[in-house]
């Protein structure tokens, strides 16, 4: 088989061109490099390993020498990784199979941007402490994948995060003949531990904290916001964000994304074209096909689940909190329009930034979410990093509007679960169930009101037979 040529390293480019001049072999990496001789015209390059040859023999360029060797250094340690009960790739090093399986996108070789920059900067400490040490895979062992578990990360929840990406990674390295299955089974034996003086402890979720933080002596708080709190939010976002009672309200009742709201526009072309979700009054309703990419901020890639969906406006006089969704969004498309016009907001969104572009998640949550959430009373006590570093959780998150969609939907529009599946673009039931079907504030007090209810009704109805008995008594006495 032909082999290309393969331009040497400035060092072994300096031996040959001595080898050339002198005629004298040299050894590299265990392999000998002898230049021609009388009775040869051809550079040979060999190496043995117990007992047999392994020879391959080049033109006088540097290029062909040069790959000829490659390929014999190539075989020597394949063979020798086999002899002692390792993979053929064991030699490698573990910087260079791990930047390989980022580059490759994954085992299944389809990760997205985001996720592709997501895993780089998991495996970033990984790579850093292989480098430095220069792993070769086979050298791979529980102190390495414990020092990076115990030094990449300062929180309990990432560390779980990272050890489930190494155990992932550490799987097609097997598969791919990078290390042992022995050593697939190094990352079940490792943990996280924070330094003994830190006084770590692990944070609770952000809607348990909320459950003891917000709730009394008789009962937790809630975990999804009540329809008053929603209306808090809104007008608490409208003062950091022009649009912020709009956004918080179609939020809460259209039940999208965030990053699908965001690229909410009203223009219908630039649905068509893959850039928005396009508001559709004229059958009121949002249809919903992209979400905003933080890899390439001018053009959104699909939705979480890949689908396409339908979302109806609800009528008024089915909002709780009596805001026209509708009325808003139809006010709101009008004056988009206008301002694509004017070109200052080019994909006429519904909910542009100040310079009439998508908004950043990320961003906004920083400048209207916390700002809003703080002045309302829902920052939470601080919790802290193994460094004593602290940080804060609030009640709710623009996502939380999604779980009163969610709820609302279910108990009060009385959607089916294949309907609300439909209408919120979820893939698993088991989802809905456990995240978005949740209870607020008020969920004690309108179990009390149906009680009350349902009681008052059935004293109507004795009330009513009651008198239809006593008015019959007397027919019968006449």
């Amino acid at each position: 088989m032909k082999r290309a040529p393969i331009e040497p390293a400035p060092k072994m480019a300096k031996a040959i061109h001595k080898a050339r001049k002198t005629g004298k072999a040299f050894r590299a990496d265990g392999v000998s490099v002898e230049p021609p001789s009388k009775n040869r015209k051809t550079w040979r390059i060999r190496a043995s390993f117990q007992g047999g040859q392994i020879e391959r023999s080049a033109k006088d360029i540097a290029g062909a020498i040069n790959s000829a060797f490659l390929e014999v250094v190539s075989i020597l340690k394949s063979r020798q990784s086999g002899s002692l009960g390792l993979p053929e790739h064991a030699n490698s090093q573990l910087s260079d199979a791990l930047q390989q399986y980022i580059e490759q996108g994954g085992a299944n070789f389809k990760w997205n941007e985001k996720t592709r920059k997501n895993r780089k900067e998991d495996y970033s400490r990984l790579i850093q402490l292989s480098k430095q040490k220069k792993v070769p895979c086979y050298k791979v062992n529980g102190p390495l994948l414990r020092e990076y578990i115990n030094t990449a990360t300062r929180t309990r929840t990432r560390a779980l995060h990272l050890k489930k990406m190494l155990r992932t990674f550490m799987r097609w390295a097997h598969t791919a003949g990078y290390v042992t299955a022995e050593q697939v089974l190094l990352v079940e034996q490792i943990t996280w531990t924070p330094p003994a003086s830190s006084g770590y402890v692990a944070a609770e979720t952000r809607r348990r904290q909320s459950s003891y933080h917000y709730g009394t002596q008789e009962e937790s708080g809630g975990q999804i916001p009540s329809h008053k709190q929603v209306e808090q939010f809104a007008n608490a976002c409208q003062g950091f964000y022009v649009f912020g009672e709009g956004l918080i309200h179609v939020s809460a009742n259209i039940g999208s994304r965030a990053n699908e709201t965001f690229v909410f526009t009203a223009d219908r072309k630039v649905y068509e074209s893959g850039l928005g979700n396009f508001v559709d009054l004229e059958n009121r309703r949002v249809l919903i096909a992209w979400q905003f990419n933080s890899s390439n901020p001018t053009k959104p890639k699909p939705t979480k689940t890949k689908s396409r969906r339908s979302t109806f406006i609800p009528f008024v006089e089915n909002i709780s909190t009596g805001f026209d969704v509708f009325e808003w969004l139809r006010i709101r498309s009008i004056e988009a329009l206008k301002e694509q016009k004017q070109g200052k907001n080019n994909l006429a969104l519904i909910f542009p930034n100040r310079y009439g572009k998508v908004h950043n998640l990320h961003s906004f949550t920083k400048s209207v979410i916390h700002p809003a959430s703080a002045g309302l009373g829902w920052k939470m006590p601080p919790y802290f990093d193994s460094a004593g570093n602290p940080k804060h959780m609030h009640r709710f998150s623009l996502h939380s509007m999604r779980d009163r969609f969610g709820t609302t939907a279910a108990d009060e529009w009385k959607y089916t679960e294949r309907q609300l599946l439909a209408e919120g673009g979820w893939s698993d039931p088991q989802t809905v169930r456990k995240f978005y079907l949740g209870t607020s504030d008020d969920t004690h007090e309108e179990v009390r009101q149906i009680q009350s209810e349902l009681a008052a009704i059935k004293r109507f109805g004795r009330e009513i037979t009651k008198n239809v008995i006593t008015e019959g008594d007397k027919m019968m006495t006449v």
